[in-house]
């Protein structure tokens, strides 16, 4: 006797998103700085030895990325800042995929069109230096976060 059984599947949109081995998405390294320098220093995000957050998606679809200000924002503006010491303070903004407009709370749409499922989401950090800081290892943290 023989008999027969169906098998599917139900494939929906998705996305991956590359991670370091921490589970973050890369950072931003401004490098070292004396604690009287002034001007802008920038630099690019990394994510596992490439550029940018590197996003696969269902080809044909459209998502939203957006982030928050970080663990310290004061007006709106991110900022770098010791650890332990509230007045040691650095502004610095983001800049997202080529765009000379600071990245601020706003979603960024990226469209995956039919054929292509990977894209490098550069994203690009500028902080300006004061002058007179107090020295030490100013950090922040941004949560992005990709929704479709």
């Amino acid at each position: 006797m023989t008999k027969a059984f169906q098998v599917s599947a139900d494939i929906v949109n998705g996305c991956l998103v590359a991670t370091g081995g921490s589970g973050h998405w890369g950072d931003i390294a401004l490098g070292s700085v004396s604690s009287s320098a002034t001007g802008t220093v920038e630099a690019d995000l990394l994510s596992g030895g490439a550029n940018g957050i590197q996003i696969d998606c269902t080809p044909g679809l459209t998502v939203s990325l957006t982030a928050d200000n970080g663990n310290q924002p004061s007006g709106g503006v991110r900022q770098l800042a010791i650890a332990g010491n509230a007045g040691a303070r650095v502004p610095y903004q983001l800049y997202a995929n080529g765009s000379a407009t600071p990245w601020t709370s706003q979603a960024v749409s990226l469209s995956f069109p039919a054929g292509t499922s990977h894209m490098a989401f550069p994203v690009h950090a500028k902080a300006t230096l004061p002058g007179s800081m107090v020295a030490g290892a100013y950090s922040d943290t941004v949560r992005v976060t990709l929704s479709w």
